[in-house]
């Protein structure tokens, strides 16, 4: 009788079993299903249209990449003439032996005379490494100010006096 009993609880475990496992497999089907029919909204429709590949037919569906540019009414003061080669809208050019190009050179160190001292408590910091050294120039001050150093600033400052 304890055998007929174990082996009844057996068989109705193993049935559960298989109702579960029939289930969850029902589950994820249904699931799937679901997702796959699931209906893009218009505006994703339009997107996927717009930005596409290839149309049906296997040809290229992308714009030309100045297809939506709206180029403005402009033109080129002389000795400047337009100029199209590859750019959506064109550009103003002239030949270098025309309009020179600008060859700006660096003045020598205080050509000015502008160029002051740091101020002596300045941090070092102010100091460099090299070419990263601060550069003070005099500052300009208003009526009753003077020029003073002082709160660890690395150049002078204008203050009332």
């Amino acid at each position: 009788a304890q055998c007929r009993t174990a082996l009844r609880a057996h068989l109705h475990f193993g049935a559960m079993k298989a109702v579960f496992a029939a289930l969850f497999a029902a589950t994820v089907v249904v699931d799937a299903a679901a997702v796959s029919l699931r209906k893009e909204t218009p505006d994703e429709t339009k997107l996927d249209m717009e930005y596409r590949e290839k149309d049906s037919f296997g040809n290229t569906a992308l714009a030309p990449a100045c297809s939506k540019v709206e180029c403005g009414e402009y033109s080129c003061p002389a000795p400047f003439e337009l100029k199209t080669d590859g750019t959506c809208c064109g550009y103003c050019w002239a030949p270098d032996h025309v309009v020179a190009a600008d060859r700006h050179r660096v003045v020598e160190y205080n050509a000015t005379g502008f160029v002051v001292e740091q101020c002596d408590d300045a941090p070092s910091t102010c100091k460099g490494p090299g070419a990263n050294v601060v550069r003070c120039f005099k500052p300009s001050c208003r009526e009753g100010e003077t020029a003073s150093c002082g709160g660890g600033r690395c150049c002078p400052l204008c203050q009332a006096r």
